[in-house]
């Protein structure tokens, strides 16, 4: 059963770990709350992913400073040796980004494609606030959203997704957000077998913070922090960043499931205080090791958070 998470309407920050949200908002939220919800505003500008030696894409004009190289590779072989120990025939592929600097700050496999279960629902999402211009959607619709990414409802995504068109929901944001390795899936009533890389994923959470009008951003990122820890279909999508890194803030998009042969889970979201870094943990495996692949996401991002805690400090 391929899972995935719903989107939330509050702009609540969670704690990982916690279960509950944050009685503060986050600042990343709390800005994109100054924007009126009934202005029409200027449709987000295409940007393009970012190089793997951490150039800045165009519409962001940040200097990019990288961390100091053997720090990089030296969290990179971390989280390899921590999600292989867990598993050694996992497939797996993350990236950290600094949002503040435009820097990544770790990255291994980051053009690799995974399927993306429910982390598509961001892309679902996204295409439908662009079908509406951006401008202000209905209490209804926005409570679809929230529901679509923080509770992981299928139901919502799979009539968002038709409604969309289906794959042409992939096509439309790969040409609007510049992805280079995210495609739709071969079947199209298979949402969760769209292809996506750590490296598209950074880009997409890039567009969300540096290019989405200030109400939709407020909507998303309420509702990535609102996850609960049981999704509507019963899965712990607390695995990966929530329970890899629990002493930060977060706002987070899972994504669980069988896609062919292998079992997949993705743990991405926005991490840190003001929200700062992006981290996108991918993995998979043969198809009979499904109650495990959530210890290896986890695994590879608990030992990715050094690196965002040595980046803040």
């Amino acid at each position: 059963m391929k899972c995935v998470l719903t989107l939330t309407v509050t702009a609540l920050l969670c704690t990982a770990g916690a279960g509950l949200a944050s009685a503060e908002i986050a600042p990343a939220v709390q800005a994109a709350s100054t924007v009126a919800r009934h202005s029409t505003p200027t449709p987000p500008q295409r940007i393009t992913a970012p190089a793997a030696g951490g150039d800045t894409a165009p519409a962001v004009q940040v200097a990019a400073v990288a961390p100091a190289v053997d720090q990089a590779s030296t969290a990179a072989t971390t989280a390899q040796q921590a999600m292989h120990a867990v598993l050694p025939d996992a497939q797996d592929g993350f990236e950290v980004f600094d949002l503040k600097t435009g820097a990544v700050l770790t990255s291994h496999n980051a053009g690799q494609q995974f399927a993306a279960m429910s982390v598509v629902k961001l892309l679902i999402a996204l295409d439908a606030l662009d079908r509406n211009n951006w401008e202000t959607l209905n209490g209804a619709t926005q409570q679809e959203i929230h529901q679509m990414l923080a509770d992981s409802d299928d139901e919502i995504a799979n009539r968002l997704w038709t409604a969309g068109g289906g794959p042409a929901i992939v096509t439309r944001m790969v040409g609007q957000l510049g992805l280079t390795g995210t495609q739709p899936p071969d079947d199209p009533g298979e949402w969760g077998d769209t292809l996506i890389t750590p490296q598209d994923m950074v880009t997409v959470y890039r567009y969300i913070t540096e290019q989405v009008p200030g109400a939709d951003r407020n909507l998303l990122l309420g509702a990535l922090a609102d996850a609960p820890r049981i999704a509507a279909d019963g899965f712990n999508q607390y695995f990966g960043i929530p329970d890899g890194m629990p002493h930060t803030n977060w706002a987070i998009k899972q994504g669980w499931g069988t896609s062919g042969s292998q079992a997949v889970m993705d743990s991405t979201g926005l991490v840190g205080t003001d929200l700062r870094y992006v981290v996108v943990v991918l993995a998979s495996a043969p198809a009979d090791s499904y109650s495990t692949v959530p210890a290896v996401v986890t695994a590879g991002a608990g030992a990715l958070a050094s690196i965002v805690g040595a980046a803040a400090s």
